[in-house]
């Protein structure tokens, strides 16, 4: 892929001439979080570019929490999104798995996706709940970008990697090579991320995640972190991966409507059958089927696991669940049941 360096001053003046034309979101901070914003040229110098995801997961621009699926949505405009990780363009592997590449299409998802134009970040300033480490996955983009960044210096090292991507530069003259001293730093600071990573983590064992093949019992998730869930749902919603949804059918003069909306494994009524009973009637029965499918049953259908690693489920929960901390007890365990 070929490699570019542009000065912070020159970029922001290049983002600003593509703001007429494109709906551009990017991360500002807020109160210490990072949110996509709308860009516009009063917050244009409030990007953050050199410190991890957002709290948003990137699938929210690809599969709205609900929309319309008859009638079809006519107008899907073409956005751009700025500082996407690398955990969230691992999530687009999962996404595209189930909404495009299967038998059955999702046709606004495939719209979506062709109208989008990632520019993506390397992971600066991990936070403590980030493991993507531990899931095989490094702190900064190696594919599914368009344009990555990578901040160096007083600028960026900017990798193209598609041909949208590179028509998105044209021939802007402010682009050029880098050199050997650039790409030394960059590489260092890689390294540096990486050490963060595998200090926040050094307590943790996911190593052996693919033993969890087969661990139904709820037995074995009876741990004391995981009776602290309330089946809110904020891990499942928040992360990039999940797809669970529910097809909820109306009728208002006449005008038959269709409409998907996000669900989440972990409701109580999620997986109840018209007989009011259901499979999996307890929390731990719900949440080991979460740990299973991301570890498991992602894996057996996509070759992928279904976790990234970007600690949005830890951040998120209301019951102070670390996930990595229920795995590695889980693995840990030795139940006969």
């Amino acid at each position: 892929m070929e490699k570019l360096y542009i000065k912070l001053e020159d970029w922001q003046g290049f983002i600003k001439g593509k703001l007429e034309g494109n709906r551009i979101y990017a991360p500002v901070e807020n109160n210490n979080f990072l949110f996509y914003e709308i860009l516009n040229e009063k917050n244009l110098e409030k990007v953050v570019y050199d410190k991890a995801r957002t709290v948003e997961p990137l699938k929210i621009f690809l599969y709205p929490i609900k929309e319309f699926v008859v009638p079809e949505i006519e107008n899907i405009e073409n956005i751009v999104v700025m500082g996407v990780t690398s955990c969230d363009l691992k999530g687009l592997e999962i996404l595209d798995s189930v909404f495009i590449k299967g038998d059955y299409k999702d046709l606004n998802y495939k719209r979506r996706r062709e109208n989008l134009l990632i520019i993506s970040i390397d992971c600066k300033e991990p936070y403590n709940s980030c493991f993507c480490n531990l899931v095989g996955i490094n702190p900064y983009p190696e594919k599914n970008f368009d344009l990555n960044l990578s901040k160096i210096e007083s600028g960026f090292i900017v990798e193209v990697g598609s041909e949208k991507g590179k028509e998105f530069i044209g021939d802007d003259k402010r682009f050029y090579r880098i050199n050997e001293t650039q790409i030394k730093n960059l590489e260092e600071d890689r390294k540096k991320v990486i050490e963060k990573l595998e200090e926040i983590n050094r307590i943790f064992n996911l190593k052996d995640f693919e033993n969890l093949e087969g661990m139904y019992q709820k037995e074995y998730w009876e741990i004391s972190d995981v009776k602290n869930c309330v089946s809110c749902g904020s891990c499942t919603f928040n992360c990039p991966t999940c797809v669970c949804f529910l097809l909820e059918d109306t009728s208002d003069d006449g005008n038959f409507k269709k409409v998907k909306v996000w669900d989440s494994c972990l409701f109580p009524g999620y997986a109840k059958m018209a007989s009011g009973e259901t499979p999996r009637p307890t929390l731990y029965d719900r949440y080991a089927n979460r740990m299973l499918c991301k570890y498991w049953y992602m894996k057996d259908n996509f070759d992928i696991i279904g976790c990234t690693g970007c600690g949005r489920c830890i951040s998120g929960c209301i019951g102070k669940i670390d996930k990595r901390k229920v795995l590695t007890e889980v693995l840990s365990r030795k139940i006969k049941v």
